[in-house]
């Protein structure tokens, strides 16, 4: 089985550890697991590690802004140790609002943060049961001992990045990029070419250190003739996400969409989420998440593998799920949304028995 991996989000901590074995027993590469509200990202991947044997298991992504790279080093470290070498750490900077209005944190300088971050993070990895200081612009830690020494010889570093600059220090400084919502075009036209501008700053061959470019997706299995319309609401999500990035509203502008995003939003801030969803064609939900039968989902992947996507990873989404992504995201008489637990469980088993193969 080609390379591919798989969101394991919103899930109770026994469905989290059914599924992760499920996706093991399939040959998935790698199994992801977010932070917003939910749970915490390590919770869940070592709950995972404790009922799997070879799946990687990666959180997918923890903030820089809730986390010293001290801390993060640890938590790593731990579930690498814990799952016998397994562990992947993608990093992200999260939403503006969810830094301040939920972590009480600045967010402030975060591609120069990023940057930092991964560097000192790297070197306290890499310097286990010795001291170790790090000096930056940003950080300032001096004399940390990590005593946990990690299984893998390099943990897998990823970077979360959906704009220009922090796709510039994935190809820069990390061992991967991790991307949401793109559309074939802007990883040909626009992911690619940044991350080779990274590189070459500080002198790597992207291919010769086989950088891996993963990129998530909303995913839904479905034969049904209203297959688009069950996951058009969570396109309308991230059309209006701009408090996390203005680029997901770029990849559909970039696509021709303009005038539907314009609708969109107008609708999308009315609380109209059925409004919204009209706006929607067809093809433009098509154009960013991997919906349909199981083949129709088995060619969007091939499409995007040939586009330079080494990663594919696949977002289970229940139908018509909306809810905001971070605080002030959708208007308050929207509340938390719309979402079906059971939805949920009967798309993750569909896409893990229906991709895999």
């Amino acid at each position: 089985m080609k390379r591919i991996g798989i969101f394991l989000e919103s899930l109770s901590l026994d469905d989290t550890f059914a599924f992760a074995r499920l996706a093991d027993e399939r040959g998935f590469d790698s199994a992801w697991f977010p932070e917003i509200t939910w749970s915490d990202a390590f919770s869940l991947a070592t709950a995972a590690a404790m009922g799997t044997k070879r799946i990687k298991l990666a959180t997918g992504v923890v903030g820089i802004f809730s986390r010293s790279p001290a801390l993060m080093a640890m938590s790593i470290a731990g579930l690498d140790e814990l799952s016998g070498g397994r562990a992947v750490l993608g990093l992200g900077t999260q939403a503006k609002t969810y830094v301040e209005l939920w972590h009480s944190a600045k967010f402030e300088k975060p591609v120069a943060r990023m940057r930092e971050y991964v560097a000192a993070l790297r070197k306290i990895l890499q310097n286990p049961f010795n001291l170790t200081s790090y000096k930056g612009r940003i950080f300032d830690i001096q004399g940390f001992v990590l005593t946990v020494k990690p299984k893998a010889q390099r943990i897998p570093i990823y970077v979360a990045a959906i704009g220009p600059q922090m796709q510039r220090v994935a190809g820069q400084a990390a061992d991967g990029v991790l991307g949401y919502f793109y559309s074939v075009k802007y990883v040909k036209e626009k992911l690619i070419p940044r991350l080779k501008e990274g590189a070459e700053r500080s002198g790597r061959d992207l291919k010769s250190e086989n950088f891996d470019i993963a990129v998530g997706f909303p995913a839904l299995v479905s034969d049904s003739d209203q297959r688009y319309e069950m996951i058009k609401p969570i396109v309308a999500v991230f059309t209006v996400a701009v408090g996390s990035s203005p680029f997901y509203r770029t990849i559909l502008e970039d696509l021709g969409f303009s005038e539907n995003v314009k609708a969109v939003t107008e609708r999308m801030m009315d609380g109209d989420v059925e409004g919204a969803v009209k706006h929607i064609p067809d093809e433009m939900a098509r154009q960013v998440t991997l919906c349909g039968t199981s083949s129709e989902i088995k060619h969007r992947i091939n499409e995007y593998r040939s586009a330079g996507v080494t990663l594919p990873l696949l977002n289970p989404t229940p139908p018509y799920a909306y809810y905001p992504l971070f605080p002030k995201h959708l208007p308050e008489k929207l509340g938390a949304g719309r979402f079906d637990y059971g939805g949920l469980r009967e798309q993750v088993r569909s896409v893990i028995v229906s991709v895999a193969d």
